[in-house]
């Protein structure tokens, strides 16, 4: 695999430094011709590394730099626990308030589990509001459905 390494530039210093893909990249990600066939080159990097990804797994930037191949920067995790690491995540994490300006803490804050496992975090007062307003237009359908009949 010298061909993938020729390809990366490995700093003198620090001596943590990512590992820089320098060939092609995607959306920032750097990509390798393999086989004739166009892979993520971090996800190169991790299987001559560690071997195989696990199925059901992702490689994770634990740098957070896209084009970085360094393998002890790249983790295999789950795609969840690889949003919750990231931008994404941290932006979620990050709100105190629903998007009505009411508090996520106490008792209006509600954790849903999704039916894929992931868990979401709701507002009570406006989950409250969804269902009288749906509860109400429900009413309204089969008054007018009665009426019709």
């Amino acid at each position: 695999m010298a061909r993938f390494w020729a390809k990366v530039l490995i700093p003198d210093l620090p001596l943590d430094a990512c590992w820089e893909w320098q060939a092609g990249r995607n959306r920032g990600y750097g990509r390798f011709s393999l086989n004739d066939k166009s892979v993520l080159a971090h996800r190169v990097a991790y299987i001559l590394a560690h071997g195989s990804i696990p199925d059901g797994l992702v490689v994770d930037h634990l740098c957070r730099n896209r084009r970085c191949v360094r393998p002890d920067h790249l983790d295999a995790c789950t795609q969840g626990e690889n949003v919750r690491r990231g931008r994404a995540g941290e932006n979620q994490r990050s709100k105190t308030h629903c998007t009505r300006g009411h508090a996520y803490s106490g008792s209006n804050l509600v954790i849903r589990v999704r039916r894929n496992g992931s868990r979401t975090r709701d507002c009570r007062e406006c989950m409250m509001e969804r269902n009288r307003r749906a509860g109400a237009a429900y009413r309204a359908r089969r008054r007018a459905e009665r009426r019709a009949s």
